[in-house]
């Protein structure tokens, strides 16, 4: 298997422009390939795709050159790594999730997260308040809010501290 490199394709494509007379952005247009794309190619920045080089090398009749320049540059085998055989394991071998123990926060992790999200809990409804214009209209709203965001929170321990 052979494959041309960077360096390969860059010359040729843009010999075969300078020989054809045109400049990138005539090629551009000819070809339907974005103006910065052809600068990668001939900058040796990209690998371009087979389409892209196909298209370019028979705009520039290049294609000749191109597929004789393909036979002279040799591409490494890519080698395969053996494959495992797969390992035939008793149902009482096999390892399930119960056997490993869940993650536990331990205790100064529950006292941080506990005070942090009261911490947020307050100043994001402190926020809200503060934005807003029309709300809350009577005390009574307020209190209604804030004991939403008690509940909320109570809630949140629990689920914490189980």
């Amino acid at each position: 298997m052979y494959q041309l490199t960077k360096k390969d394709i860059a010359c040729l494509i843009k010999e075969g422009r300078v020989i054809q007379g045109y400049t990138q952005q005539e090629l551009s247009e000819l070809t339907g390939i974005s103006l910065r794309s052809i600068q990668r190619i001939e900058n040796e920045e990209v690998l371009p795709r087979s389409y892209t080089i196909r298209v370019l090398a028979t705009q520039l009749g290049v294609l000749s050159k191109l597929t004789q320049q393909e036979s002279r540059t040799p591409v490494q085998e890519i080698t395969k790594e053996p494959e495992i055989p797969p390992v035939n394991i008793e149902p009482s071998q096999q390892v399930n999730s119960s056997s490993f123990p869940p993650k536990v926060l331990n205790k100064p992790r529950r006292i941080i997260l506990s005070i942090g999200i009261g911490v947020l809990l307050i100043l994001g409804t402190a926020a809200f308040i503060a934005q807003s214009a029309k709300f809350p209209e009577t005390p009574f709203e307020c209190l209604l809010l804030w004991m939403g965001i008690a509940g909320a929170y109570m809630i949140t321990l629990l689920m914490l501290w189980k």
